[in-house]
């Protein structure tokens, strides 16, 4: 018969294999897949809209991994196809129990199918860098889904017309759950549930939101450099590293100020007001020292603007 000490002994050492196999899963890592949807906004006619794309990547905070990490995938994406549909891009891998922030990729080319006829499309902000809004922990397989909704603009001149690009995204993480399957496969695609598109609605608001804006819909985006200026908001610095638009914010009610606050903006931080229809949403930050506000409309409060 086997002593009362043997047996303690045993029974420390299923203690301690029991401890190292859960701490193992914490500071193990999880599959993340990089997906995007939604269709762009296009002049009439338009059959196609393709995006090559490379050189994906998503940031991480806390944890023991901090910091940008390289997902593996490039292609191409037919933004005209991805209505109520996601097609995955990229896949990586991220430590338990880090938050997903930031993901980041480079449109190396993008092309347009109009009346029957391609042509190729200047994109001025090749580097989309997107933030992710109300992540959560990274605890399972999970995807971070990119909203990419960028506005082609058709301009004539001498040599024909001429296409540009002006990028706008946002992007949430998605858990695997019994409801949510995560396809890892570059290239594939998937429906998106109601529920899941309609957490794009949530939680957008910037620190300097002014007014009730979640049931928003979106106008064309605006590309602003050093010097200008955004409803009430005058920018000052726009930092692509660190993901921020520095300026002076003008308060215009219920007493209209000369006097600007400094105010520093992130991706989905709000400038202006609901209440008048001057409200804009700073949708991207881009490495040539430019960055897209996006009007926000159908926000306008009943009751006016305060007195």
């Amino acid at each position: 018969m086997a002593s009362k000490a043997a047996v303690a002994g045993v029974a420390a050492v299923i203690i301690i294999l029991a401890a190292l196999f859960v701490f193992a899963g914490r500071a193990g890592k999880y599959s993340v897949a990089v997906q995007m949807t939604d269709p762009p906004t296009v002049p009439a006619g338009t059959q196609a809209l393709i995006i090559s794309y490379s050189s994906v990547a998503v940031h991480t905070s806390g944890s023991n991994q901090s910091g940008w990490v390289q997902a593996t995938g490039s292609g191409t994406v037919n933004l005209l196809a991805m209505t109520n549909v996601s097609q995955t891009i990229a896949n990586t891998r991220v430590s338990a129990n880090s938050t997903v922030n930031l993901v980041r990729f480079n449109i190396t080319s993008a092309s347009i199918t109009r009346y029957g006829t391609t042509y190729n499309i200047t994109v001025p902000n090749s580097q989309v860098s997107v933030a992710v809004v109300g992540s959560s922990k990274i605890n399972s397989s999970s995807e971070v889904l990119i909203d990419f909704y960028p506005t082609v603009n058709a301009y004539g001149s001498t040599k024909g017309i001429i296409y540009t690009m002006a990028p706008a995204a946002r992007a949430i993480v998605i858990g695997s759950n019994s409801t949510v399957s995560i396809n890892t496969n570059v290239g594939g695609t998937a429906s998106i549930s109601g529920s899941v598109r309609a957490r794009f609605g949530l939680g957008l608001g910037g620190s300097s939101a002014q007014g009730n804006s979640s049931n928003a819909t979106y106008g064309t985006p605006v590309i602003v450099s050093v010097g200008s200026r955004v409803s009430n908001f005058a920018v000052q610095r726009i930092n692509h590293t660190s993901g921020t638009v520095s300026g002076l914010l003008y308060i215009q009610y219920p007493v209209a100020s000369s006097i600007g606050t400094s105010t520093t903006l992130h991706v989905n931080g709000t400038v202006g007001y609901a209440c008048d229809n001057t409200e804009f949403r700073l949708t991207g930050i881009y490495s040539n020292g430019t960055a897209s506000f996006t009007p926000l409309l159908n926000t306008k409060t009943a009751g006016g603007c305060p007195i």
